[in-house]
């Protein structure tokens, strides 16, 4: 089923599911990656320090799969397939995109408070956007339902 019809997998989008982003590794090996995410219609976001290992993997190879997982039964999984283009995202933009996903996994105080300690009372500076660019969606219930 197709995750965009599927009220599973759309709630899997909007819940606050740590996903899992899966990119070929610069030593050859697959290299996954916990991450905080943002689903727009047709990419997925992610927020990055710059030039991070996984900026530096997706330059290589901009192959990549986001994978979100419901924490409790029962069980359901989607996967996001697609190329990343990252770019460079300006302090204050990386500021407001790194608040709107803390607040959205921790709450508006426990985000309030992750920002100030992520900003450490100074500048944060640019990072890079990842832009996962969706080709294929897949949608599992591994419940059996």
């Amino acid at each position: 089923r197709l995750v965009a019809h599927d009220p599973c997998g759309r709630s899997l989008r909007s819940e606050h599911n740590i996903g899992n982003l899966g990119v070929h590794g610069l030593d050859g090996y697959p290299h996954v990656i916990p991450v905080w995410f943002k689903f727009t219609d047709d990419e997925v976001q992610v927020a990055s320090p710059p030039d991070a290992y996984k900026c530096r993997a997706l330059r290589a190879d901009p192959r990549a799969v986001l994978t979100v997982s419901s924490a409790k039964a029962p069980y359901h999984v989607i996967s996001a397939a697609g190329r990343v283009e990252i770019e460079v995202i300006e302090e204050l933009e990386r500021i407001v995109f790194v608040r709107e996903v803390a607040v959205r996994y921790l709450g508006l105080e426990d985000g309030r408070r992750y920002i100030e300690r992520w900003i450490k009372g100074g500048h944060p500076g640019v990072g890079d956007l990842l832009r996962l660019k969706v080709e294929r969606f897949r949608y599992t219930s591994v419940s059996g339902e």
